[in-house]
């Protein structure tokens, strides 16, 4: 498969054509529309960063727990859901402002019950876990409809364990196991059930 500037050198004259490099490639496997869904709230609505400043934030980028995605898909995929789901993975283990690296192993593989999204990874009182804010955003002023869904990362692995004994290796394994066969946790706090992927 040509690189988009050999596919297009008219709309990338500055380019050789020639090969990916390796942004390109890193930019397709973290953009969640590369899975087929849509994606909204990826951006600031701020008018400059002077303005997302006053809001106090810094404009540009949100933060992957303020997107909201599509259960479904809108379009052909460029990445499949397992490799985005590893990519995630490897992304969530980057070193954190103190220094600590924070790794969330089942990071894309919780969905809520309630409201069909996929949980976010949230680090709170020096541990992993995830939650689901059923859509609310900073951008909303709105209360959510519904209250904030939390779980530990320890309590939902040791759940899993018991419940899938069978499955040989330590947790990273479990977790792999989990998305390779492409199961995800539908979670409405404290039940859940694991199943397909929702197409």
């Amino acid at each position: 498969m040509p690189c988009p500037s050999g596919a297009d050198p008219a709309r990338n004259p500055r380019r050789s054509g020639r090969a990916w490099i390796t942004p390109t490639v890193a930019g397709i496997l973290d953009n969640p529309r590369c899975t087929g869904r849509q994606v909204w709230n990826r951006h600031s609505t701020a008018r400059s960063h002077r303005d997302a400043r006053r809001a106090g934030g810094a404009g540009g980028r949100t933060n992957a727990e303020e997107w909201a995605v599509s259960n479904t898909p809108a379009h052909a995929a460029l990445v499949d859901e397992a490799t985005f789901r590893s990519v995630q993975g490897i992304r969530a283990a980057r070193k954190s402002q103190d220094g600590d690296t924070r790794a969330y192993l089942l990071a894309g593989l919780i969905m809520c019950g309630a409201c069909d999204r996929r949980f976010d990874s949230h680090w709170g009182h020096n541990r992993p876990g995830y939650r689901c804010r059923h859509g609310h955003t900073s951008a909303r002023n709105q209360a959510p409809a519904m209250r904030n869904t939390y779980v530990r990362e320890d309590h939902l692995l040791a759940a899993l364990r018991a419940r899938l004994a069978d499955v040989a290796g330590d947790d990273a394994a479990l977790a792999d196991y989990l998305g390779t066969i492409g199961l995800v946790i539908i979670y409405v706090g404290p039940d859940w059930t694991i199943e397909e992927t929702p197409q």
